[in-house]
């Protein structure tokens, strides 16, 4: 029988073609209703929002839907890796199972792809780098005509700074203005991706698709009948960092020290660009000392007029700038910075909007917000958009979601999971410790969770919000911890230290960043996920000042509002880590008590799943025990004597 003439709901059926020909593939009840809710959705022209806990299946459910669906599809994940995951993991199986199925077209970002400008520029100005690897790059663009940067057959060190080199990203792309429009790779790749029946792209493409298309690049989403966006529950965060754009002081000052010392011979030549300089630096002081004056606490409204004698400044710069005799290449990220501030300041002013300043640190830091959205196509009902996630939702609303994206008619949906919170997994906060800002916190939490790992069969993940809390922790373990220590460093190979953890079920591992999602560890190889604290944004993260400018605007409260619901979601992606499968089990440690005693703890407690709460050590051995996961006690002389 034709892959046609199958159904979603019989793909996910008893008599589904999948289970003789997909090993491992089983029947779930909960997967055939999300792949139900897609298809609905797809059909319909739609747009919903669809939260389904983590072993549900979520890629099955809508990639089947999407590609059985007659219409034009994009699907969009949350970035690069898992475009390969799903391109060459989950639809190769599918299409070696069922030939029949509809064919995939991959899309990445601009700065995936080779810029022949960039490379052109750097061979004219005789760029050592470029010229020492124009004909590996040359043979390259021969044999893998795509231009994707990582098909070059370039050495190891050269890899890593060929995008540094020869990429742009979209703020950076120039367009149709650019002179290798006709011959550019990532606009070839786009022309060929327009025509595809299903895309598959990464959010950070989804995301600036409207900024390209404005530069000339030809839109994707107007011509397409349906998006579907796993991971959704990034773009919250996403889209609030693309649609705010900073002018921060110590950038500022950076910059002009950096114009100075690149043009340190040019500067007698050109002493307008000399006095620029000058003034500029005396306008920003102006304005910081002006705005401190008139405020006490939080952001300065400004009126975005106002700053028109600074915009009028960076365009004397940026003209001045361009006629400095010195290498592009050494000239152009600074170029490139500038135009970004004049982009924002003259898109401010002409908009007649309101710009905020931050004056809470030493530096000064101005935001605006921009207007750009890629949803326009969902407000006017031109194509269905399906948001999926395993959280989504915070206090079991989706109201955050709904709020950050502006999509406030937007149709939920919640999904039960198969996975046995109650039986599989237990949750301790010790109630002993002090709060994460103590300075003995790191030692006492490190103390801690080695001691429960020595009690421990399996393996450890220690989850940080941030590099520093992480190299803290790694300084507190002493040498004498039996268990074999991974660290990610920046610049770590993801999938090199994952693969090393799974094999070795008896290691610690601390980690950051992007291991808080996205990954997939069973069995022995994690038995405990370790959380220090609750992950909120730091205050000087750019992200936190967009939401206060966001909060400004719409009367809301940044704590309440944006804080704590995205730190609730982020948590529920950690926690999410541990159970992947029903034949899964282990702790879940918490070492912030401020969830227990605050009266923001209980928006986290009423998100997390349904998992049982020790009170005390000897539950948590109790639990171990039950599961067949308790070692016999051994020498831990390494720990303090109220630890062993």
């Amino acid at each position: 029988m034709a892959t046609q003439s199958f159904s979603t709901a019989e793909f996910f059926s008893d008599d589904s073609p999948l289970r003789v020909q997909w090993q491992g593939f089983a029947v779930r009840a909960e997967q055939q209703a999300l792949a139900l809710a897609v298809e609905k959705a797809l059909q319909q022209r739609i747009s919903v929002a669809l939260e389904a806990p983590t072993g549900t299946g979520k890629t099955l459910a809508y990639l089947v839907p999407a590609l059985l669906h007659p219409g034009r599809v994009i699907v969009s994940v949350g970035n690069r890796t898992l475009q390969d995951h799903l391109w060459l993991g989950e639809y190769q199986k599918l299409r070696a199972a069922l030939p029949g199925l509809r064919t995939i077209s991959v899309l990445k970002g601009c700065e995936n792809y080779l810029c022949r400008w960039r490379l052109e520029e750097g061979l004219a100005q005789g760029d050592p780098w470029v010229v020492e690897h124009a004909t590996s790059i040359a043979t390259g663009l021969r044999t893998a005509r795509s231009g994707e940067v990582t098909e070059l057959p370039l050495p190891e060190p050269a890899r890593l700074q060929v995008r540094e080199k020869l990429t742009v990203t979209a703020d950076q792309c120039i367009g149709v203005r650019c002179s290798q429009f006709e011959q550019c790779h990532f606009q070839r790749a786009r022309r060929a991706a327009a025509e595809a029946e299903v895309l598959l792209i990464n959010h950070t493409l989804l995301l600036s698709d409207q900024r390209l298309f404005e530069k000339g690049m030809g839109a994707l989403l107007p011509l397409v009948d349906a998006i579907i966006v796993d991971e959704a529950h990034q773009l919250p965060d996403l889209l609030v960092r693309l649609n705010t754009e900073t002018l921060e002081g110590y950038r500022l000052q950076r910059w002009i020290r950096q114009v100075r010392r690149q043009c340190a011979n040019e500067l007698a030549l050109f002493p307008v660009l000399k006095t620029a300089l000058h003034q500029l630096e005396q306008i920003w002081a102006t304005i910081q000392r002006q705005l401190s004056a008139g405020t006490s606490e939080g952001l300065a409204s400004i009126q975005s007029a106002s700053l028109t004698p600074l915009l009028k400044l960076l365009l004397t710069l940026d003209t001045q700038l361009r006629h400095v005799p010195i290498s592009a290449v050494q000239l152009a990220p600074l170029q490139q910075t500038l135009a970004q501030w004049r982009q924002m300041l003259g898109h401010a002013i002409s908009a007649e909007q309101v710009i905020h300043a931050d004056l809470s640190g030493q530096w000064m830091r101005l935001v605006a917000g921009r207007v750009q959205s890629p949803f326009a196509t969902l407000k006017r009902g031109d194509a269905g958009w399906v948001f999926l996630s395993a959280t989504l939702a915070v206090e079991g609303s989706f109201d955050y979601f709904k709020r950050i994206m502006d999509l406030p008619d937007l149709q939920v949906q919640q999904f039960e999971g198969h996975l046995d919170y109650q039986r599989q997994a237990l949750l301790w906060v010790p109630e002993q410790l002090p709060e994460p800002s103590h300075e003995h916190f790191m030692q006492q939490w490190v103390n801690e969770v080695l001691a429960i790992a020595d009690r421990l069969q399996g393996g450890v993940l220690m989850l940080f919000s941030s590099f520093d809390a992480l190299q803290q922790a790694a300084a507190c373990i002493p040498s004498s911890n039996t268990r074999q220590l991974l660290v990610q460093q920046a610049g770590s190979d993801r999938q090199r230290l994952l693969e090393t953890f799974r094999q070795q079920p008896h290691s610690l591992l601390l980690a950051t960043g992007s291991f808080w999602e996205g990954i997939d560890v069973v069995g022995a190889s994690l038995r405990c996920i370790a959380i220090d604290k609750l992950p909120f944004t730091p205050p000087d993260d750019v992200l936190a000042l967009a939401w206060q400018h966001l909060a400004a605007q719409q009367g809301k409260r940044v704590f309440q509002d944006y804080m704590v619901p995205q730190a609730v979601t982020r948590l529920r992606q950690g926690i999410g880590r541990l159970l992947r499968s029903p034949d899964d089990c282990g702790l879940i440690l918490l070492g912030d008590t401020r969830i227990l005693r605050k009266a923001y703890g209980r928006r986290f407690m009423a998100s997390l799943p349904p998992v049982p709460m020790a009170s005390s050590r000897a539950d948590v051995e109790a639990f171990l025990q039950a599961r067949d996961l308790l070692v016999a006690p051994t020498a831990v002389s390494h720990l303090p004597s109220n630890l062993r």
